[in-house]
């Protein structure tokens, strides 16, 4: 299994070298990168230059870039969100321009997956055309595209597959765990689907709120999931997506974050298969 943290636990700050700085020294070689644009500025090419920078002097591995889908901390707090799948074109297509900026970090450094989140299928002619849009820049930089599940009553994993299927579409699946457990479905989907499994986001929370706590934190069942997860053969991606307190330090958090790899790492060990 490849461990790594998102920066995510720094969601609400511009992202910088001395962040990644702070992760690589915490333990962590392998990360994803949060790219909402308030915390990567895609058009400050020194600002991209400071993070990956700090990717290459701490050799760390770049495994997905988490895709925008706000356009500003503003628009945020309103509840307003991109959508890729939007009837407003507008909003259709300043979405895929979000998207499509973030892939200048596949220029400065390797980046395995871009993971988008899954709109559903009520709106499929707009989406269609998205993807259509976000696939022909995707080939060019040569890095896969992969749909994250996200709570709502058409956005989990089976729909993701079942629609990924049903229309030959050449992306996998970013597996949230979180959102799984609040659908009721963590063990179901990994069983399932996890063949189709790009990389996974892993979290915890009560089975009510998309809280973002740390494993063991929760209600997730992880002997069983660890268990499930062995028993699919997943060796990819488990990128920790931690919702920092404000009043934890970095430093602490990574600690904490760190401290779970074991844990988790001697449940899937100690799996009967």
């Amino acid at each position: 299994m490849i461990y790594g943290v998102s920066t995510h636990v720094v969601a609400r700050e511009n992202l910088t070298g001395d962040h990644l700085d702070r992760i690589a020294a915490a333990g962590f070689d392998t990360v994803e990168l949060f790219a909402n644009s308030h915390q990567i500025d895609f058009d400050n090419p020194g600002a991209l230059r400071d993070i990956t920078g700090a990717i290459d002097r701490n050799r760390l591995f770049v495994n997905s870039v988490h895709a925008p889908f706000y356009a500003s901390l503003e628009e945020l707090y309103k509840g307003h969100f991109l959508d890729i799948s939007s009837t407003d074109e507008d909003l259709r297509a300043l979405s895929v321009s979000e998207i499509i900026k973030s892939f200048i970090l596949a220029s400065y450094v390797n980046v395995d997956y871009f993971v988008l989140h899954f709109p559903g299928t009520e709106n499929r002619d707009a989406l269609m055309k998205s993807i259509d849009e976000l696939h022909s820049v995707s080939e060019q930089i040569r890095t896969k595209l992969s749909f994250e599940n996200v709570p709502g009553p058409d956005t989990g994993v089976s729909d993701i597959v079942k629609f990924l299927d049903e229309n030959q579409i050449p992306f996998g699946v970013c597996f949230d765990i979180g959102h799984s457990h609040l659908a009721g479905r963590v063990l179901k989907d990994i069983e399932e689907y996890a063949v189709h499994f790009y990389t996974a986001h892993i979290h915890d929370n009560d089975g009510i709120h998309d809280i973002h706590q740390l494993p063991f934190d929760g209600t997730i069942p992880w002997t069983e999931v660890m268990a499930a997860f062995r028993k699919a053969d997943y060796k990819w991606g488990f990128m920790l997506e931690i919702k920092r307190p404000e009043n934890v330090p970095l430093n602490s958090s990574l600690a904490q974050m760190n401290h779970i790899i074991p844990q988790l790492e001697s449940l899937s060990k100690k799996a009967v298969l």
